[in-house]
């Protein structure tokens, strides 16, 4: 009886034990990803991204780009408080990307961003003029 009590117990140690460790894998999985995505310059800029623009009304003053890649090709939302619009004519060339969003219908907006670190800055353009765009990654937890 007290041999089949510390086998039981040893069992559950290394049940224990290797749920921790699966834990930690998939923690540094995440870690590593980021940081691939980082070393290579074409995938920097891929992410979440919180920004802020100026010279904008004030539902587009403030919003997150989502750019994901699928194979050879990127793509861009951008959520808004309005809602989430889709970028079109994606060209990305090491660590800068620009697209274009139709706002409203036809009002169409080009945006010309460069990612440095965990930051993306740049610009849009549009028929009423032009804003500036800054904006941070955001990281898992945040």
């Amino acid at each position: 009886m007290k041999i089949n009590l510390n086998l039981f117990r040893g069992i559950l140690l290394i049940l224990v034990f290797c749920s921790f460790s699966s834990v930690k894998s998939f923690e540094s999985d995440i870690f590593f990803q980021q940081i691939k995505a980082k070393s290579f310059s074409n995938d920097s800029v891929l992410g979440v991204w919180k920004y802020t623009m100026t010279n904008v009304d004030v539902p587009y003053e403030k919003g997150i780009f989502f750019i994901t890649k699928k194979g050879d090709l990127y793509d861009v939302a951008v959520k808004l408080g309005t809602g989430i619009l889709t970028g079109q004519d994606v060209i990305v060339q090491n660590s800068t990307i620009n697209f274009n969003v139709n706002f409203e219908g036809l009002k169409r907006v080009s945006f010309v961003l460069t990612v440095k670190d965990d930051k993306i800055m740049g610009e849009s353009y549009s028929a009423i003029g032009t804003s500036e765009i800054l904006g941070v990654r955001q990281l898992l937890g945040q």
